[in-house]
This record gives structure tokens, sequence and C-alpha cells, in this order.
């Protein structure tokens, strides 16, 4: 029984050290980023990797999800002759709930586990003590760039992803399914407000922190070899994920 209670007090002090580490991680990470100077040209190399190299997988992804959307709202609102209300119904999902979500966990799966994989080869390499050797701040140099781009890209994708989305749903909707255009965007500007699209806005710019935040702590304290990097590349992904998964909760829940 002692040893049982000695390994949970362990388990439970291992968690608390890491989260702790981690929120000192994030703190830090911030600090750097409201202090000059920035490095500009590195915020918009990691723009141009997390934002623009994402745009064609948030562009599929967009699209299908939108036609999904489509198909079911209208077989579900024709039970109750309320097919007109499709397009709200499509733009509703995608701009509070599944824009900003689905085109996050689609930038952790196709950026965020590169950036851990970058920074823990970094790590085990000792490529980031040189850094510290030539005088160059790591958290200034690797971590700040990496947050900052997530924070201005996530949003934008989930931006392309909601519009990409609500014209697939058109798509289905109206070109197959017999919807009028008129109605279809018509009823949409009558629901949607502003206070749902700054809701989808505020969550992306919270996930693309997230991500970052999470994918740069995993590779910067990552374990020696190439089985340290899988296995925080791994860690990184799920973590952010469900982590994601939530933050959408409660935002929601405080938002609306």
């Amino acid at each position: 029984m002692i040893i049982l209670v000695r390994k949970l007090g362990s388990i439970s002090l291992l968690g608390l050290r890491n989260t702790g580490r981690l929120g000192l991680f994030l703190a830090q990470a911030f600090l750097y980023a409201v202090t000059p100077p920035l490095k500009f040209s590195r915020i918009l190399q990691q723009i141009q990797f997390i934002g623009f190299q994402s745009t064609f997988v948030i562009f599929l992804t967009g699209a299908f999800t939108g036609m999904v959307l489509g198909i079911q709202g209208f077989y579900t609102l024709n039970r109750f002759g309320s097919t007109g209300l499709l397009g709200p119904m499509v733009a509703l999902s995608l701009i509070k709930e599944l824009g900003p979500v689905l085109s996050a966990l689609m930038v952790t799966g196709r950026a965020g586990s590169a950036m851990t994989a970058e920074i823990g080869i970094m790590r085990i390499t000792e490529q980031i003590d040189a850094l510290t050797v030539m005088g160059l701040n790591p958290f200034r140099y690797l971590i700040v760039p990496k947050l900052l781009a997530g924070i201005v890209a996530v949003p934008l994708l989930a931006a392309i992803f909601n519009v990409v989305g609500i014209f697939g749903g058109y798509l289905v909707g109206g070109k197959l399914l017999g919807v009028s255009k008129g109605i279809y965007f018509g009823e949409m500007a009558h629901y949607v407000d502003m206070g749902d699209v700054l809701g989808g806005v505020y969550k992306s710019l919270s996930f693309g922190a997230l991500i970052s935040w999470v994918c740069c702590y995993k590779g910067y304290y990552t374990g020696f070899g190439a089985e340290g990097v899988g296995r925080a590349t791994t860690q990184a992904v799920v973590l952010s994920s469900v982590l994601i998964l939530v933050w959408d909760y409660f935002m929601t829940s405080l938002l609306f």
C-alpha cells in the first residue's frame, strides 16, 4: 500500500513539475516576443512555412467538410421543412466550431510535428548549445518566430477554411440538391453576426499560440537520440490535439 501511494505521489509530482516547466516556457517565450529586437526575417519564414505551405491541405479539408455539412444538413433540415436554413447552419457550424478546430488540427499534423522534429534534432545535435555559445538567444531565434507565426497564420488559415467550406456547402446544397442561391446566402447574412465571426477568430488566435507553444516545448526538451525525437514529435501532436479540443470547450462556454 505504501509503495502504491509513493508511486502515485511521484507521478503527481512529475506531472506538476512538467506543467510548471510548460508554463514557464510560455512565459519566457512571450517575454522575448514583446521585447525588441525581433527577428522579422525568421518570423516571415515561419509564416510562409506554417501558413502558405498549409494552404492546400486546408483548402481540401475545408471543401469536403463543407460538402459533407451540405449533404447532412439538407437531409436533416428537410425532415422539418427548413431547407432554407441550410446556409446559416453550414456557416455557423464552420465559423464557430469546425473551421477553427479542424484547421488547427491540420496545422498541428503538418507544421507542428515538423517544428518539434526540427528543434528536437537541433537539441540532440547540440546546435542549440552552439547558438548560445555564439551569443544568440535560442528563444529569440527559434521559439519566438514560431510562436508569432502561429498566432498570425492559423486565423488566416481558418478564414480560408470557412470560406471554402461555405462554398463547398453551396456546391452540394445549391447545385446538386436544389437550394436557391439567394436563400442560401441571404439567410446566412441574417443569422450570422460579427460576434460569431469574432468568436472564431479568438479561438484561432489561441489555437495558433497553443500549437507553437506545445510543439516548440516538446522539441526544446526532447530526449537524446532518434527515439527521443520521435517520441517528442508524437507527444507534441497528441498533446496539442487534445488541448485544442479541451480549450475549444472552455472557449465555447466563455464566448457563447
